[in-house]
């Protein structure tokens, strides 16, 4: 069991990193899909039209994210610095 678990301390591989990141962008997603629900059941408010455009700025983000990795997929390559 040790020695399943040395190694844990250094650099994150290409792989991770990726697992990581889109972990990240699941959470990401499904956070929004929490608030948007919440905002559709009651008024809109200037305020909610704030998170509302940190939202689509989160989920515009993660697209460009997400779709860097499917070229990546699609090439058959993984590179990270």
């Amino acid at each position: 069991m040790d020695d399943l678990i040395q190694g844990l301390d250094g650099p994150r591989t290409a792989q991770q990193e990726l697992f990581y990141d889109l972990e990240d962008a699941a959470a990401v997603i499904g956070w929004s899909v929490v608030e948007l629900t919440a905002m559709a059941a009651s008024g809109r408010t200037p305020d909610e039209a704030v998170t509302l455009m940190k939202i689509c700025a989160l989920l515009a983000a993660q697209q460009e994210k997400i779709g860097a990795y499917a070229n990546e997929a699609k090439d058959k390559r993984i590179v990270r610095i």
